[in-house]
């Protein structure tokens, strides 16, 4: 099922806003880690549980690459683990990567589960009366992707059988494609300016209405960031890596506010797990 993204655009918007503030400004695990299984789950509940495994393996590998590369540029912190060519190879500089690569790898996910959201209606929805030209430009960018690995496995499986250097094959592969795109991308630019696009008053046509879930929704949703984020700007949950790693919770704003945050980045799946339960419930009362 896909019942988040039956909800109002504005609403959604209202949610990924909240969590990429969260993901990109807090650098504390206990709040990137439960976002990264959040969002991973909610993307298995949509794309299936194959696809977000391997998506999950992929980023849980970026988050080691990057713990194992930063400890070979930066040598700060106390607690030395090893000297490598009379470098110190620091536990605080090991934390501070993996920490970084776990808010890169909750970026990603979460703009996965943008696309598996938005489409280019609710995009030109959101963008189109009051910045036309913005809208249009994220509509194309999110389904360049999808069009440029649907183009390429069409060109690939025709080469397949004239070219048997993997290497040649690709190379070919990619040559036709940036040449396809750039002649969709021109062509699809004559038909806009010969339709008249960007010139004269605009009309606009939407199919989606708010809801009292979305309003109820919308205001959760700001309700928990703003539990989320008010302990950290106050500092009542900071987790300080150099010189000594350490974790400070203080107060009970500081329980609220990873409470909130734990809530907030589960939402979308157990949503969608709700929905799921009551579709099959209705289903076997047929």
């Amino acid at each position: 099922m896909k019942a988040f993204r039956d909800l109002h655009p504005a609403c959604a918007t209202v949610y990924f806003l909240a969590v990429l503030i969260i993901a990109g400004f807090s650098f504390n695990p206990f709040f990137l880690v439960p976002l990264f299984f959040g969002t991973l789950l909610f993307y298995g509940s949509v794309k299936g549980c194959k696809r977000a495994f391997s998506s999950g393996l992929k980023l849980l590998l970026l988050i080691v690459v990057i713990a194992a590369v930063n400890p070979l540029f930066s040598h700060n912190g106390a607690t030395v683990l090893f000297f490598l060519n009379d470098s110190r190879i620091t536990l605080e500089a090991l934390i501070y990567g993996g920490v970084l690569g776990l808010a890169a790898a909750d970026a990603v996910l979460i703009f996965m589960c943008v696309n598996t959201v938005f489409d280019s209606e609710r995009i030109i929805y959101l963008f189109g009366r009051y910045m036309p030209n913005i809208g249009l430009v994220i509509s194309m960018a999110l389904g360049f992707v999808p069009k440029l690995r649907a183009m390429y496995a069409s060109v690939s499986s025709a080469q397949r059988g004239l070219q048997k250097s993997r290497v040649k094959r690709a190379l070919r592969c990619f040559s036709a494609v940036i040449t396809q795109s750039m002649e969709g991308a021109i062509i699809t630019s004559d038909s806009m300016r010969s339709r008249g696009y960007g010139t004269g008053k605009r009309t606009f046509f939407n199919r989606f209405r708010v809801f009292p879930r979305d309003l109820i929704f919308g205001s959760l949703f700001i309700v928990l960031f703003t539990l989320s984020i008010l302990p950290l700007i106050l500092g009542d949950t900071a987790f300080v890596i150099y010189p000594v790693t350490r974790f400070s919770a203080k107060g009970i704003m500081s329980g609220f506010g990873l409470s909130a945050s734990a809530v907030l980045a589960f939402f979308p799946f157990l949503y969608e797990l709700t929905e799921g339960l009551k579709w099959k419930y209705s289903i076997s009362k047929i």
